[in-house]
């Protein structure tokens, strides 16, 4: 990765660690990356493995996608959250979890269609 890719890498997975209101140390015991390897991706000065992004992206609130592709428009983030739901959530209750978003879908939508109209 290119250094300003690095940086945006870095600035991306510190506000995802804050986000969740977690130190350096409680994500490096959370995913077994160290302390210092956090740091350096953090600052920009260690151009992490797939594995290690993979790690820290199940542990943060935030999609590979968004951490490799700094340039993501906000609403792809929100596509890439959901994802990012329906993967970790159990195998056995992704079904459960696809109709309530589905009906969840739905509703909004009839919400909004009469709101549009009155």
């Amino acid at each position: 990765m290119p250094i300003d890719d690095l940086t945006a890498l870095g600035q991306k997975m510190r506000e995802a660690r804050k986000k969740k209101d977690l130190t350096q140390q409680e994500l490096s015991d959370l995913n077994h990356v160290s302390v210092k390897q956090i740091a350096n991706i953090e600052k920009g000065k260690m151009n992490p493995s797939y594995l290690i992004l993979k790690a820290l992206a199940k542990v943060l609130p935030v999609s590979l996608d968004t951490l490799i592709n700094p340039d993501v428009p906000s609403e792809d983030e929100g596509a890439n959250q959901m994802k990012m739901l329906y993967c970790s959530c159990p195998s056995e209750m992704r079904e459960t979890l696809l109709h309530h978003t589905q009906e969840t879908a739905k509703e909004l939508t009839e919400l909004s269609e009469k709101f549009d109209t009155n």
